[in-house]
């Protein structure tokens, strides 16, 4: 969900908020045909009953579109659906005269559980990217990024996977503040993490380290591979021309970038602390380009 903007995710939220109030009045209704024998509503009857409640509507609208692709909305999407089928056969049930089984009735709660599993998983992963996302820019804030990158250093113990760390800093960004105000300088860090998320992989994170200072945790990559993907970005960024005013006028901007690796050899501080000093290297030997770890010379 890197790529994903706020107002995206708060409008999921929202709308989960609002299918699933709506999915317990359905639930009322399910609940008083089978006690009291009231017809229920034919749609419940349907074969494609959980698109016609009003969860399902939302579930299939264009305003989820943008989840379709997800793994949690893919299975809340499987549990509505298979806790509709036992909901039908109970609806049936009363439709026939028919008694309705204990072994019935349990599946349908169960479903019904599971369901509601589902959605709170959903929408508790949708909030917190919420909560963790700078809200000018929508990388990531610095809230968990230690707690993240443990993670990764676990598995790079574990001898699982490589992982490397890139840190870039634009170039002389105090002069676009000076020169164009801070809506513009504030146009430049949204333009900057639009391009880095249009670039790297889905699967790598981008956090808003600081004012003009942006983390990328690149699992899986070595620090060769890490050097030639922040190259791309590097020049990713320097090809961005950025719109300072109505008559057409833009700027263009650059980045300076460090690359370490996270090493079972150190801890991730250290690491954190090589790929900085890496970024150093680059400000200090003329900016708009990659430095690694290996360019700062030995540790110690």
């Amino acid at each position: 969900m890197e790529a994903f903007t706020n107002q995206q995710l708060q409008s999921a939220v929202a709308q989960l908020d609002q299918a699933l109030a709506s999915h317990e009045q359905w639930y009322k209704g399910v609940l008083r045909v089978l006690v009291l024998h009231v017809p229920p509503d034919k749609s419940d009857l349907a074969p494609a009953a959980h698109r016609l409640c009003r969860f399902g509507q939302w579930f299939e609208s264009p305003q989820a579109a943008f989840l379709y692709n997800h793994p949690t909305y893919a299975s809340l999407g499987a549990a509505h659906e298979k806790m509709h089928v036992y909901a039908r056969t109970l609806l049936q049930r009363v439709v026939n005269d028919e008694t309705i089984s204990e072994s019935d009735f349990d599946k349908f709660n169960n479903t019904l559980d599971r369901m509601r599993l589902e959605f709170q998983s959903l929408r508790q992963e949708l909030a917190d990217l919420v909560q963790n996302r700078d809200p000018l820019t929508g990388a990531r804030n610095r809230l968990n990024l230690l707690a993240a990158l443990r993670e990764q250093y676990a598995l790079v113990l574990r001898g699982v996977q490589v992982c490397a760390i890139v840190m870039l800093d634009l170039d002389h960004f105090k002069r676009v503040n000076d020169d164009y105000g801070h809506t513009i300088g504030d146009s430049v860090l949204v333009a900057t993490v639009n391009c880095l998320q249009a670039h790297a992989r889905p699967y790598d994170r981008i956090y808003r380290y600081g004012g003009e200072e942006f983390l990328l945790c690149m699992p899986g990559t070595a620090l060769e591979q890490a050097r030639g993907a922040a190259e791309r970005l590097r020049e990713a960024i320097a090809a961005l021309q950025i719109p300072v005013n109505k008559s057409g006028e833009s700027i263009q901007i650059t980045a300076s970038f460090g690359v370490a690796e996270l090493s079972a050899l150190r801890s991730v501080e250290d690491s954190i602390d090589r790929m900085d000093k890496a970024m150093y290297v680059a400000k200090t030997s003329g900016r708009n380009r990659v430095a690694t770890e290996e360019d700062c010379g030995p540790v110690g």
